[in-house]
C-alpha cells in the first residue's frame, strides 16, 4: 500500500485514498493519507473531484491492469468480459460482420446478426450462408430435394442422392418426381430400360389394393417354406386370417392376384399390414416379407424399416417397395432390376408363424398403386420421352418401322429399324414381317410378288416387273440365259409366254392369229383317250382322234360303216359296225337299227351260224388288246425315244463345239511354230542371246508337252462321246426289240402287256442315265479344251517374252562378235509343234463327229421303225375287230374274213 502527503490544493494522491477535513481557509493545509482501492488492479490513483461528490470516494484508479477499467478497476473494458476466474478480463473478439455489437455478455458471447451463429458470431447458421454485413443470407434450398442445409461459402444447397442443381430443385438425369417423402428425393426412370428422361405422367391419381377381411378370407393362401399348402382360418368376430403352426417350420401368407401382376406403378410405395402373434418368444427371420417376379426374389425381415417387434397387440408394419439400402431388401438390385421385378410381381409371402406352436393373425392388407382418373394426383407414375424406334408411356412399344430384335424379351427387347430392302417403312413390331410394296414379297420384301419377276434386293421402286404372262400367271428368270419364263400359266395353257393352249384345248390366247380367244377344254363327246396326245386341233378345237368308232368335228356321230348312239354313256352301247357284205349290200352303211339293204338275190344262210361260232372266242380273246396295249403308254415311249433323238443332236452341236476350239488350239500352235521360226531367224544375229535363250528351251518343250497331252485327253473325250453314242444306239435296239415284243405278245393276257409297261419305264430310266452320262462327257470335254487353250497360249506368251529379251541384247551387241547358231535345239522345237499338229490331225474330230451324226440318223430310223411296228399292231387289232364285224345277223359275207 503506497501512501503520499497531499495538499487540498493539489488534489493528487498516489496510492492512497485522502479523507480531509478541512478546519479553515487560513491555516496552513492539512494533509491526509488513505489507500487507492483499485481491486489489485493498480498501484496508482488520484483524487476525482467529481467522484468524490458522487460517491464520498474521491480515489480514482488508473493504469488499470488485465483490461480492466472503471474508478476502482472493478469492471472489464469495452469489448471485453471477465473470465470465469473473475481475475482478469478477455476480448470479446466479435466478428464484426457478424455481430451486432463488439461488446459481448458475462460468458463472452456476442449478439449475432439474422442468420448467424457461434459465439463469436463468426459463422452461419443451419440453411443459411454468405456471412455479411446484413447478416448471413439464408439457404434457397428445394425443401423436398434438399436436407435444408447449404454450403456457407457457395450457398450451394446439399441435395438428396437422386437430385441436383444449386437449390436442388431438379432431378438428376435418368430420374423423376421431386418429393419430400421420398429419402432420395426423386425416383428412377423404369421405360423399360430404353431412356433415362422422363417426367410425372399426367391423369393417374392415388389408388390402394386393400384386404379388410370383412366376409372372408379374400383368397389368401397358406403356404409353408417347401411350398405345401395350409390352410388360412377367417374369424368373422374378428375379421382376420390367420395360420396356426404345429411345428418350428414357418408358414406364410400368399397374397391373392389383386395383389400380383403388372405392379410398377408400386415402385417406391408402401406394402402395409397389421399384424400380431400369439406367443412372444418370436425369432425373426431374414425373410419375413418376400417379394417375386420376373426371376428375381428379394425379403426383408419384419422388424425392417424402422418397423416394431411382433407382439400379441396388432401393430402396423409398413414396407417401402424400393431397392436403396434404406429400406433393407436382400439381396440388392439395381432399381431396374426392382421396377422388373414388380412389373411381373408373381408373389408376396407374408410370414405367419415364427416358433413351434403358434399362431400369426393378418389383418388390413394394403398395396398403394395408382390408377387412371381423377383423385389425388400420383406424381410417381411415369411418362417416358422415349429415343427414335421407341413410343408408349414407357418405351415399350417399337415406333413405325421399327421391330424387336429379341422378341423373346418383350418390351425390355431393343428396337431396330424394319429390314425389308427398301420396299417398305413398316413392319410388324414383333415378327418383324414387313408390309411390303413395289409388288415385293416375303419376310423382308426379299422376292417379287406372285406375278413379278426381278431381283427385290436391289432397293429400288423398279425391282419387280410384271410377268409377261396373261392372267398374272407367275414367272421366274432362267439364270443361264436370264430369260423370262412363265411358270403357272392359266388352266388351259402353256409355253413360254402361256401363248398356246395345252393340250386337250384349243383356242388363240394372245391372239396371234386373230382376235383373243380363251383356251377352252376340247369337247370330243367322251369319245377320246384321255391318256393320249393330241386329241383335238389346239386352234379349231376339232376332234382328232375320235375313238368308239366315232367321227365327226366332236365325234358326236358314228363313222361311215358304223351305226348306234355315239353319245352313250357306256363305250359297249356307242357306234357298232354295219358289217354290211359289199356284194350283196347296196351301200357300205347301214340303217339305224343295223340292218344292211340286201341287193336282190343275196340272203343269209344257216350254215354262216357255224362259222361265226368259231370266230367268237378269237374276237372275245382279241377285243381287250388295244386296252392294253394303251396301258402300255406306247406314246409314252414314242415321245421318250424323240426326247433320245433331241439329245442326240444336242450331243452333235457340243461335239462340233469341241472341234471348233480344238482347231482353235491347232492354229494357237500353228502360231507358236511360225513365231519360233522367226525367233530361228533373229537368233543368228545374236549367238550370246540365243545362249541364253536355250536355257529356257526346256520350259517351251514342257509346255508343248502339256499341250500335246490336253489334245490327247480332248481325243480321249471324244473317244467317251462316242462310246455313249453306242450305248444310246443299243438302248435303241433294246426299244425295238420291246416294240417287237410287244407285237409278237398282243394275243397274251394283261399281265404281259403290264410287263411290257415295266419294261419300257425301265428303258427310259436306263436312257436317261445314258444322257447323264453324255452330258458329263460333253462338259469334261469343254473344261479339257479349255486348258488346252490355256496351255496353248501360255507357250505363246514365252515365245513373245523371249523375242522381246532378244531384241534388248541385240541392241547393246556389236555384230562384228556375232557366231554362228547351232539350231539343233530349235529343230527340237519345231519337230515337237509339227508332232502335235500331227496328233491334231489324227484325232479326227469330223470323222468322230460325223460318226455321232450317222447314230442319231440309225436311232432315227429305228425309231420310225418302232412307230411303224406300233401301226402295225393297230391295223392287226382292226383287222380282228373287222373279223367280228363280218358275222351280222341276217347277212351273209361271202369274201374272206380279213382284209389285206
Amino acid at each position: 500500500m503506497g501512501y503520499r502527503r497531499q495538499t487540498l490544493v493539489t488534489s493528487e494522491i498516489s496510492g492512497f485514498e485522502c479523507i480531509i477535513c478541512v478546519f479553515t481557509l487560513f491555516v496552513n493545509v492539512r494533509t491526509c493519507v488513505s489507500a487507492c482501492n483499485c481491486n489489485g488492479k493498480s498501484a496508482e490513483c488520484y483524487f476525482d473531484q467529481e467522484l468524490y461528490r458522487n460517491t464520498g470516494h474521491g480515489g480514482h484508479c488508473r493504469n488499470c491492469a488485465d483490461n480492466t477499467d472503471g474508478p476502482n478497476c472493478e469492471r472489464c473494458l469495452d469489448n471485453y468480459y471477465r473470465d470465469a476466474s473473475g481475475q482478469r478480463c478477455l476480448p470479446c473478439s466479435c466478428n464484426p460482420v457478424g455481430s451486432l455489437s463488439t461488446q459481448c455478455d458475462n460468458s463472452g458471447r456476442c449478439s449475432c446478426k439474422p442468420g448467424v451463429m457461434g459465439d463469436k458470431c463468426d459463422r452461419c447458421q443451419p440453411g443459411f450462408h454468405t456471412l455479411t454485413q446484413a447478416g448471413c443470407r439464408p439457404c434457397s434450398c428445394n425443401p423436398a430435394g434438399s436436407t435444408q442445409e447449404c454450403d456457407v461459402n457457395t450457398g450451394r444447397c446439399q441435395c438428396k442422392d437422386n437430385v441436383d442443381g444449386f437449390s436442388c430443385d431438379r432431378c438428376k438425369l435418368g430420374y423423376f418426381n421431386l418429393d419430400s417423402q421420398n429419402p432420395q428425393g426423386c425416383t428412377p426412370c423404369f421405360c423399360f430400360l430404353h431412356s433415362t428422361v422422363c417426367e410425372s405422367a399426367d391423369g393417374y391419381s392415388i389408388n390402394t389394393i386393400t384386404s379388410t377381411f370383412n366376409r372372408d378370407d379374400e383368397g389368401w393362401k397358406g403356404q409353408q417354406r417347401d411350398g405345401s399348402s395350409v390352410p388360412v382360418h377367417w374369424s368373422a368376430s374378428s375379421q382376420e386370417i390367420s395360420l396356426i403352426s404345429d411345428d418350428y417350420f414357418p408358414m406364410y401368407f400368399v397374397a391373392p392376384a389383386k395383389f400380383l401382376g403388372n405392379h410398377l406403378l408400386s415402385y417406391g410405395q408402401n406394402l402395409t399390414l397389421n399384424f400380431r402373434v400369439e406367443r412372444r418368444d418370436t425369432r425373426l427371420s431374414a425373410e419375413d416379407v418376400v417379394l417375386e417376379g420376373a426371376g428375381f426374389r428379394v425379403a426383408v425381415p419384419l422388424i425392417a424399416q424402422g418397423n416394431a417387434y411382433p407382439g400379441e397387440q396388432m401393430q402396423t408394419f409398413v414396407f417401402r417397395l424400393h431397392q436403396t439400402t434404406d429400406y433393407s431388401w436382400k439381396p440388392m438390385l439395381k432399381h431396374g432390376e426392382f421396377q422388373k421385378l414388380l412389373h411381373n410381381l408373381t408373389s408376396i409371402k407374408i410370414r405367419g408363424t415364427y416358433s413351434e406352436r403358434s399362431a400369426g393373425y393378418l389383418d388390413n392388407a394394403s398395396l398403394v398403386t395408382a390408377r387412371r382418373g381423377p383423385g389425388t394426383p400420383a406424381r410417381w407414375v411415369e411418362k417416358c420421352n422415349c429415343p427414335q424406334g421407341y413410343v408408349g408411356q414407357h418405351c415399350g412399344q417399337c415406333a413405325v418401322g421399327y421391330r424387336r430384335s429379341n422378341p423373346e424379351l418383350g418390351q425390355y427387347s431393343p428396337c431396330e429399324p424394319c429390314n425389308c430392302n427398301g420396299h417398305s417403312d413398316t413392319c410388324d413390331s414383333v415378327t418383324g414381317m414387313c408390309n411390303c410394296q413395289d409388288n415385293t414379297a416375303g419376310m423382308s420384301c426379299e422376292r417379287c410378288k406372285d406375278g413379278y419377276y426381278g431381283d427385290a434386293t436391289v432397293g429400288s421402286s423398279s425391282d419387280c416387273k410384271p410377268c409377261p404372262c396373261p392372267s398374272g400367271a407367275t414367272c421366274a428368270i432362267v439364270p443361264k440365259t436370264k430369260d423370262v419364263v412363265c411358270t403357272n400359266c392359266p388352266a388351259g395353257t402353256t409355253g413360254k409366254r402361256c401363248e398356246l393352249c395345252d393340250d386337250g384345248f384349243f383356242g388363240d390366247p394372245l391372239g396371234t392369229s386373230g382376235p383373243v380367244r380363251a383356251c377352252r377344254a376340247c369337247k370330243c363327246s367322251d369319245n377320246i383317250d384321255p391318256n393320249a396326245v393330241g386329241n383335238c386341233d389346239r386352234e379349231t378345237g376339232e376332234c382328232l382322234k375320235c375313238i368308239y368308232n366315232t367321227d365327226g368335228f366332236f365325234c358326236d356321230r358314228c363313222k361311215e360303216g358304223f351305226y348306234g348312239n355315239a353319245l352313250a354313256a357306256n363305250p359297249a352301247d356307242k357306234c357298232k359296225p354295219c358289217d354290211c357284205d359289199p356284194e350283196g349290200s347296196r351301200t357300205a352303211q347301214c340303217r339305224d337299227d343295223g340292218y344292211c339293204e340286201c341287193r336282190p338275190g343275196f340272203q343269209c344262210p344257216n350254215c354262216y351260224s357255224l362259222v361265226r361260232d368259231k370266230v367268237r372266242p378269237l374276237l372275245d380273246f382279241v377285243f381287250p388288246i388295244p386296252f392294253f396295249i394303251s396301258d402300255t403308254s406306247l406314246l409314252y415311249d414314242v415321245q421318250t425315244a424323240d426326247q433320245l433323238l433331241a439329245r442326240a443332236d444336242a450331243a452333235k452341236a457340243l461335239a462340233e463345239e469341241a472341234a471348233k476350239k480344238g482347231m482353235s488350239t491347232y492354229q494357237e500352235a500353228q502360231d507358236i511354230l511360225n513365231n519360233l521360226r522367226d525367233f530361228d531367224k533373229r537368233v543368228n544375229d545374236n549367238k550370246t542371246a540365243a545362249e541364253e535363250a536355250m536355257k529356257r528351251i526346256p520350259e517351251i518343250n514342257a509346255t508343248i508337252n502339256a499341250a500335246n497331252e490336253k489334245t490327247r485327253q480332248a481325243e480321249g473325250a471324244l473317244g467317251n462321246a462316242a462310246a455313249d453314242a453306242k450305248e444310246a444306239k443299243s438302248k435303241a435296239e433294246e426299244a425295238e426289240k420291246i416294240a417287237s415284243n410287244v407285237q409278237k405278245g398282243s394275243a397274251k393276257t394283261k399281265a404281259d402287256a403290264e410287263k411290257a409297261f415295266e419294261d419300257t419305264m425301265k428303258l427310259d430310266k436306263e436312257v436317261n442315265d445314258m444322257m447323264n452320262q453324255l452330258a458329263a462327257a460333253e462338259k469334261e470335254l469343254g473344261a479339257k479344251t479349255d486348258e488346252a487353250n490355256q496351255d496353248m497360249m501360255m507357250a505363246g506368251m514365252v515365245s513373245t517374252g523371249l523375242l522381246v529379251l532378244l531384241l534388248n541384247h541385240l541392241s547393246f551387241v556389236h555384230p562384228g562378235n556375232i557366231d554362228k547358231v547351232d539350231l539343233s535345239k530349235l529343230d527340237q522345237i519345231d519337230n515337237s509343234l509339227k508332232e502335235a499338229k500331227e496328233k491334231m490331225a489324227g484325232s479326227e474330230l469330223d470323222k468322230k463327229l460325223k460318226e455321232l451324226n450317222d447314230i442319231a440318223k440309225s436311232q432315227e430310223g429305228m425309231i420310225n421303225d418302232y412307230d411303224r411296228q406300233i401301226r402295225e399292231i393297230r391295223a392287226d387289232i382292226a383287222n380282228l375287230n373287222d373279223i367280228k364285224n363280218t358275222l351280222p345277223e341276217g347277212c351273209f359275207n361271202t369274201p374272206s374274213l380279213e382284209r389285206p
